[in-house]
């Protein structure tokens, strides 16, 4: 009698749980070489994400613009690629660097970029599948502050990242879909986007990174109204508190009705 109302419950709680909107958050990456295009970026609808690279042209007018006008800001960490070499960016991390340089590279970044609330992965594909790599960096990270988050961009399906984020105290989050990996063609950003609010619907939230291409602008601008309808938007940090209270509040909940079928 008490499993299947305990069962019963679950499913009631589930259900209410539930009944919220799903959760869209969208990271824009690649900001800090044109101060323009990061304005037409920063005026898209919702509340959003939006990631600097460091020693870039406009790195800090962009996180000044942005904090301003009440945007979250992150650090697009460049790390080392697969395909394109060890420094595209000046301050890329790479395999060949020590301990001590990779956290004094990490700490140069972290103080570049003003008012940043977390990091991800700018490239990265060579040296985010290097556990041993991610971890001095995840640490440098947590000892920089605590409060700082790590999202995965996932450049590689090797990636050690979020483990090793987790490792070191980080709270880390794992991105779900590129939606411009082919912005040449709108037609798969559309799909890429459709695809995004399909994963929302079916596990409660999902994160999409976005780039600053024109394409891809436009169709932002014409679908994230339309799109608030059915879901909502947070930014990573809100995300991250949403999953925490889902994490703590069913638990609790299953506590006290056991404590009341009890009764």
């Amino acid at each position: 009698m008490i499993r299947r109302t305990l069962a019963l419950a679950s499913t009631l709680f589930l259900s209410s749980a539930n009944a919220d909107k799903p959760v869209l958050a969208l990271v824009v990456d690649d900001l800090g070489y044109s101060f323009e295009i990061a304005k037409q970026v920063l005026n898209l609808p919702g509340q959003h994400t939006f990631a600097i690279i460091p020693e870039t042209t406009y790195d800090k007018k962009i996180a000044e613009f942005a904090h301003q006008n009440g945007h979250e800001i992150m650090l697009h960490m460049p790390m080392q690629s697969l395909a394109r070499g060890k420094h595209v960016e000046l301050s890329t991390l790479d395999e060949d660097m020590s301990e001590d340089e990779i956290t004094a590279n990490v700490d140069n970044m972290l103080k570049e970029v003003p008012y940043i609330r977390g990091i991800n992965n700018h490239m990265g594909s060579k040296l985010t599948g290097m556990g041993y790599i991610m971890r001095p960096i995840m640490e440098s990270i947590k000892q920089f502050n605590t409060k700082f988050y790590f999202l995965d961009s996932r450049t590689t399906a090797l990636s050690k990242a979020y483990q090793q984020a987790l490792r070191a105290g980080v709270p880390s989050l794992k991105r779900d879909i590129f939606l411009d990996y082919d912005h040449t063609n709108p037609e798969s950003i559309v799909f890429q986007y459709n695809l995004w609010l399909e994963k929302a619907s079916d596990n409660g939230s999902a994160i999409a990174i976005a780039h600053p291409y024109s394409s891809t602008i436009d169709i932002l601008q014409s679908k994230l109204t339309e799109t608030t309808e059915n879901y909502q938007f947070m930014t990573l940090s809100q995300l991250l508190d949403y999953q925490q209270q889902e994490k703590t509040s069913w638990p609790t909940y299953l506590s006290h009705l056991q404590k009341d079928l009890k009764n």
